[in-house]
């Protein structure tokens, strides 16, 4: 009876281990909390470097609404009827320290009601190397950025939105977004800095990390949007 009580207890023990659902418990995974599973009741603030928080109103919603896996993911619902907003930018943000460039970075977004009601209405996730461009391209005009970014475009628009000089973009797809379904995206971030601005950054201060649903350049006579997005199971770091 002893042996089998050992046995059982061991069984549990390894069918409850960390795994790597995103639901905090892979260790390699820079990102806190990349599953929405854990409490976000706390204050949330911008330099802050182990929460989710928004640049700037509306806030993100956990939601138990669908998820890629666990209970909950992260819902930016975006809604715009009125003619006099040309930009909005929905955000689900973090911002990371670590000693270096982390390698890859991936998760899954959902959509939903997607109306498109203006050309550029798109969703991207967004990596901002703060510093750390003594092994970089220089900036247009020459001299180092204070910041360094690539953009990646997930779905929505087969075209750069705008141009900014510190900023590369990357077309995961050119497409309208699935919807309906959890659509999976990864990237090899230092394969694509080295591509895109010459090499890897070092000594940099922090990298903020957005994920985003929003649109530019809606002008009055262009009609209502809107847009439910989820995001979930957010990783950043070692391939696995």
């Amino acid at each position: 009876m002893a042996l089998l009580l050992l046995f059982l207890v061991v069984a549990v023990a390894a069918a409850c281990g960390g795994d790597d659902s995103g639901d905090g418990n892979d260790p390699d995974d820079g990102f806190a909390n990349p599953g929405f599973e854990e409490d976000l009741t706390r204050p949330c603030v911008s330099d802050t470097l182990d929460c989710w928080f928004a640049l700037n109103p509306p806030e993100f919603i956990v939601s138990d609404r669908t998820a890629n896996s666990g209970v909950n993911s992260a819902l930016l619902a975006m809604r715009q009827t009125t003619a006099s907003r040309e930009a909005e930018i929905h955000y689900l943000v973090q911002e990371v320290a670590p000693n270096e460039l982390p390698e890859v970075i991936s998760g899954n977004y959902f959509v939903e009601n997607w109306v498109k009601g203006t050309d550029l209405q798109y969703l991207q996730f967004v990596v901002i190397v703060f510093g750390g461009g003594d092994d970089l391209a220089p900036c247009p005009g020459g001299g180092a950025c204070s910041n360094y970014q690539i953009r990646y475009l997930l779905a929505g628009i087969d075209r750069e939105p705008f141009g900014i000089a510190n900023a590369k973009f990357v077309f995961i797809t050119d497409l309208a977004p699935v919807e309906g379904e959890w659509i999976h995206f990864e990237r090899n971030l230092r394969q694509d800095f080295i591509d895109l601005w010459g090499g890897l950054p070092s000594d940099f201060t922090k990298i903020r990390v957005l994920f985003e649903v929003r649109y530019d350049g809606k002008t009055p006579t262009e009609g209502p949007l809107e847009a439910d997005v989820f995001y979930d199971d957010l990783y950043m770091g070692p391939p696995r």
